[in-house]
């Protein structure tokens, strides 16, 4: 489970590039990429540097204008998705 202080980073084994507007991820053990939109790729930019999930949040919260529940669960289900993927790793 996800906390505050859970520390994010992204994998050494994914190359990353900005493309129109968002990001394509490529991840290199699996050879799959991956698409990430606008917001995605702020979060990614902010994991190229390990970090906590309260300072992603708290950047996200700064950066867009949006609920704080809501970014909350939206943060939550990307951050779920890049773990399950591989493309990142946490630590509690």
């Amino acid at each position: 489970m996800l906390s505050s202080s859970t520390i994010l980073s992204a994998s050494s084994d994914v190359v990353a590039c900005e493309l129109d507007g968002g990001a394509a991820l490529l991840d290199l053990k699996s050879g799959s990429y991956f698409r990430l939109n606008q917001t995605g790729s702020f979060v990614w930019s902010l994991l190229e540097s390990p970090r906590a999930f309260g300072e992603l949040f708290d950047a996200m919260a700064g950066h867009f204008d949006v609920d704080a529940e809501i970014l909350s669960q939206d943060l939550k289900a990307l951050i779920g998705s890049l773990l399950e993927r591989g493309l990142i790793s946490a630590q509690s």
